[in-house]
């Protein structure tokens, strides 16, 4: 990425924002490191896990991104919703598979959990499946509070992600 970095430079950008998963956002945040760009990098939740970290390196330091709150549940008051799931998924999937959960096993997680409720009493009938998950209110996962409709089938809301800013080779919680 350095020539791209090479050109954005005479630019004289604010930040520069990059949306992609690894290893190519840990590429450009290491380049921007070798070229001495000291402006802000934004990157997209797909670098959310401990390996962008790891591929980055020191280049990982100041970065700042969305991610679901799994990175940084140890961080939440005790008040968040989420924090037991987090905390629970997190310890159940590290001493199962030895190594760090992220968000990403938390959406296959979630959606197995979401599934598997709506298969109860629906007989396999589509349509009552469907009609289930749609009904689904407040179910607390690892990716946030769902709350699903005939015309949202996302189901979370904005407040489902913080922003995260990588410090001393960890994630903070910016405010």
């Amino acid at each position: 990425m350095t020539a791209q970095l090479t050109k954005i430079r005479q630019q004289n950008p604010e930040a520069i924002v990059c949306w992609g998963t690894n290893p190519g956002p840990a590429v450009l945040a290491k380049n921007m490191e070798q070229l001495g760009l000291k402006i802000p990098l934004y990157q997209s939740h797909g670098v959310a896990s401990p390996k962008f970290i790891e591929l980055a390196g020191s280049a990982a330091e100041g970065i700042m991104l969305p991610t679901g709150k799994i990175l940084i549940a140890a961080l939440l008051p005790d008040t968040d919703p989420q924090k037991k799931v987090l905390l629970d998924y997190t310890q159940e999937y590290e001493n199962k598979y030895k190594s760090a959960a992220s968000g990403f096993g938390g959406y296959a997680y979630d959606g197995m959990k979401i599934i598997a409720a709506a298969l109860k009493n629906s007989n396999g009938d589509k349509g009552k499946i469907r009609q289930a998950i749609e009904n689904t209110k407040g179910y607390v996962g690892v990716s946030g509070i769902f709350n699903f409709s005939p015309t949202d089938h996302n189901g979370l809301s904005p407040d489902a992600f913080v922003m995260v800013k990588i410090q001393n080779g960890t994630w903070e919680m910016m405010e």
